[in-house]
Order: structure tokens, then C-alpha cells, then sequence
């Protein structure tokens, strides 16, 4: 099995990461690198930003609409579904994955926008 070599501070990331997404390193670092190497469509021009987040070792995507600040999930649990909040989208993203713990969630924190992985909060006005 091939392996990459990675300094002591990023290996660390990496186990940290993997902890909270329930996981192992290795699928990590392949999650990394396919949310990055998924080619767009070219055909395809949605009306709106792809997000993203990872619940319990789950991606979840989906797609903000800044001009109403809704978001849909496009794949994961709820897809299909239309939510007033990026907070009710993930909130029952939370709820369906994680039905004993309290949904609450803030979900400009909980999404990330797909092309760069900073937070949906960079879009908010």
C-alpha cells in the first residue's frame, strides 16, 4: 500500500480529525482529497453556492441560495428537502444522523462552501 510522509504537527490534524468524524486517518485524507478532485459539470449552473459539511463521518452537500438564504440538501440525509436557514438545514441534518442529541446548531458554522472550505459565514451579509 502506498503511503505519504507527513510532519509531526499535520499527522497530529489528521488523527484529530479522524477522531471527530469517526474515522481513520486514511479515509481523511482520501475525503480531502475527493471533495477537491469531484469535477463541476460544466453543463451544470446552479443557482446557488455548494456547501458542504462532515456530521458523524457523513458528507453532506448542498446548495445555498444567497438571494433567499435557503439552502437544500442535494445528497446525504434530508436530500431532496428545502430549508428557510442554513441553521434548519443543519439541524435536521443533526437530528436524522444524531437523533439523541439536541439539533441545535449554528449553521453558518456547520456548512462550508465547497470551492474554498471556509465557513458559510463568509458569504453572510
Amino acid at each position: 500500500m502506498p503511503s505519504i510522509e507527513l510532519d509531526e504537527q499535520t499527522h497530529e490534524k489528521v488523527v484529530f480529525a479522524a477522531r471527530l468524524m469517526a474515522c481513520t486517518p486514511s479515509e481523511v485524507v482520501r475525503r480531502l482529497v475527493e471533495s477537491w478532485s469531484t469535477p463541476e459539470k460544466p453543463d451544470e449552473k446552479p443557482d446557488g453556492v455548494r456547501v458542504h459539511a462532515v456530521y458523524r463521518g457523513e458528507r453532506i452537500q448542498g446548495l445555498f441560495h444567497p438571494d433567499t438564504r435557503t439552502l437544500t440538501v442535494t445528497q446525504g440525509p434530508q436530500a431532496g428537502q428545502s430549508f428557510s436557514s442554513p441553521s434548519a438545514a443543519a439541524m435536521a441534518v443533526i437530528q436524522e444522523l444524531n437523533p439523541d442529541r439536541s439539533p441545535n446548531a449554528n449553521g453558518w458554522l456547520f456548512w462550508r462552501v465547497t470551492s474554498s472550505g471556509v465557513e458559510l459565514k463568509s458569504l453572510r451579509r
